[in-house]
């Protein structure tokens, strides 16, 4: 749960940016924009003022290197694409926060941003990598090469085993090209998707090939759809089309911070009342015991992408799937969407404590067998 930051005056804020706190300077969205931490950007202008305060002091506890990259001039437009994925960079102001992106998808997905200069530059950055910067084809490729392709894939099938991936032990990979610097790769090619081989490093053929066999071999876990989310974008097209196993916590932390900052010390847990549900299965008063809204859409749509997948498992809060209606939990938007993903192999429902809730009957058994069920 978001912490409570300090009260600033204007006039240290002021101090501290550069610059004024001005309408001038937060051209106004009629899109609803998130940073790139999927957090919703806040309509007052100090509370975006604030967050730009953390986003410097971030960036001045760590080390950078001379961009290699020019980034547009203000008003200018930086268009990158793949397929029918295409992501433009704006530069609107010259604050903190002065880029906006617009990823737009084949498929539907719309992700509008709110960067920072150094998150644009890293997007410009990815985007300027050419596949020609692998190694080049060696002695032992040449002769691999020359293999009939299926028995290619015999070998990379031998060669990677079955591992599992999840952001706090391969968080320091997933870091050096997380969701914004893959904003510069819809494809994918460039994730560095940790494996036991040095294949995928080879050259060029090599990765595109060995790629998806890796990603069929991994099992992917997540905290929370905001993870998922970023997860999805990161790991690009040739990810998405290959991933076959996921575990995620259908909540997002970025949504609850955003609730809890907007009402910081006004609720009182003895004030909740659990028994009181709405048509959209939210508990009332209680901020936090909810079904996600903000970011369900967007997860649903990359969720759709992910044709291979076949093994899903799911964490929810027990209390709220002790106490919500069962009715009311079928009609939410969310889990509405999370049925359409039918024909999956395995499915489990857990609690976050890794409690199994799916051999109970009630709303947890109706989303399993809906989500096994065939392909209508």
């Amino acid at each position: 749960m978001a912490k409570a930051r300090p009260l600033m005056s204007l006039v240290q804020i002021e101090t501290k940016l550069g610059y004024t706190i001005d309408p001038s300077n937060y051209p106004n969205d009629t899109t609803k924009r998130f940073y790139s931490s999927l957090r919703l950007v806040p309509q007052s202008i100090y509370e975006r003022a604030v967050e730009e305060i953390d986003a410097i002091t971030s960036k001045s506890s760590r080390a950078h290197g001379e961009s290699l990259v020019t980034v547009p001039a203000i008003g200018d437009v930086a268009t990158i694409a793949h397929g029918g994925d295409i992501v433009r960079l704006t530069h609107r102001s010259h604050i903190v926060h002065g880029f906006v992106a617009d990823i737009h998808y084949a498929s539907g997905m719309d992700l509008p941003l709110l960067l920072t200069t150094e998150e644009a530059v890293k997007i410009l950055s990815v985007a300027r990598l050419r596949r020609n910067f692998l190694p080049g084809t060696g002695p032992v490729s040449l002769f691999f090469s020359k293999l009939p392709r299926e028995l290619r894939d015999k070998v990379y099938n031998f060669v990677f085993p079955r591992k599992h991936w999840s952001m706090d032990e391969d968080v320091g990979r997933f870091t050096e090209l997380d969701l914004i610097g893959s904003l510069g790769d819809p494809s994918g090619f460039y994730f560095p998707l940790a494996t036991d081989s040095g294949l995928p490093m080879v050259n060029q053929r090599m990765r595109e090939e060995a790629l998806p066999v890796a990603y069929r071999m991994t099992a992917f876990e997540l905290e929370d759809i905001d993870e998922l989310i970023k997860l999805l974008l990161a790991i690009g097209q040739i990810g998405r089309e290959n991933i076959v196993s996921l575990a995620f916590g259908w909540q997002s932390n970025s949504e609850n911070d955003f609730t809890w900052d907007e009402a910081p010390g006004k609720i009182r847990r003895e004030d909740i009342d659990p028994t009181k549900v709405d048509v959209e299965g939210n508990v009332f008063q209680d901020p936090f015991l909810t079904l996600p809204v903000i970011h369900v859409q967007t997860c649903l749509q990359l969720l759709r992408q992910c044709g291979r997948l076949t093994d899903l498992c799911l964490s929810f809060e027990r209390e709220l799937v002790d106490i919500i209606d069962p009715d009311a939990f079928k009609a939410n938007v969310g889990i509405r969407g999370l049925t359409s993903l039918r024909g999956l192999k395995r499915v489990t429902i857990q609690s976050f404590e890794h409690e199994p809730l799916d051999h109970k009957e009630g709303v947890v058994r109706w989303l399993k067998e809906q989500l096994e069920s065939p392909v209508l």
